[in-house]
């Protein structure tokens, strides 16, 4: 203590002794203390301002409404997000089994009859499961046939010209 109690007398001395200089030197650090208030102040004013516009919210209600609302809104949103994953997975199965695959080939069933006229139209899913449809036309008549697919093949023979429309049934992916 004896330090300290030296110290405080050495500055009362001080003071005593030159009452302007410690004056001036009080009237200095209180400015300085004064506009780092001012500072201090000011920022403040500025981070409630900022901190009432964000608590707003969106329409006016205060950012925790806003927070409640989307929290009780997620399970729903979850819901529909399961339901369409759900029904897309559904829709691309049964893409799967839709005719996209279709083959045409027009050709000349018999000599005496020109103009290609007769057809073999192959229609097949992805996994090339389907039919093939025949149309043998001659001046007298037109004969149509259809013959299953299964995985590309067929347990009833396959003119050359099946077979063509069959290999030219491709997915547009398959094309290029």
């Amino acid at each position: 203590m004896g330090g300290l109690n030296g110290l405080l007398g050495g500055l009362v001395h001080w003071v005593e002794t030159q009452p302007g200089v410690a004056l001036l030197s009080l009237i200095l650090v209180n400015t300085l203390i004064l506009i780092l208030v001012v500072m201090s102040l000011t920022k403040i004013q500025k981070l409630n301002r900022r901190q009432t516009l964000m608590l707003r919210g969106v329409d006016g209600g205060s950012l925790e409404n806003l927070l409640l609302d989307y929290s009780q809104q997620v399970p729903r949103f979850k819901g529909g997000l399961e339901r369409a994953l759900t029904v897309g997975q559904a829709n691309e199965t049964a893409l799967r089994q839709t005719l996209r695959r279709v083959g045409l080939y027009r050709y000349d069933a018999f000599a005496n009859v020109g103009g290609m006229q007769s057809f073999s139209l192959a229609l097949l899913d992805e996994g090339t499961n389907g039919v093939v449809l025949t149309g043998l036309y001659s001046r007298q008549d037109v004969r149509i046939y259809a013959k299953p697919i299964v995985k590309g093949r067929s347990e009833v023979t396959l003119t050359p010209e099946e077979q063509r429309a069959i290999s030219e049934a491709r997915l547009p992916a398959e094309q290029e």
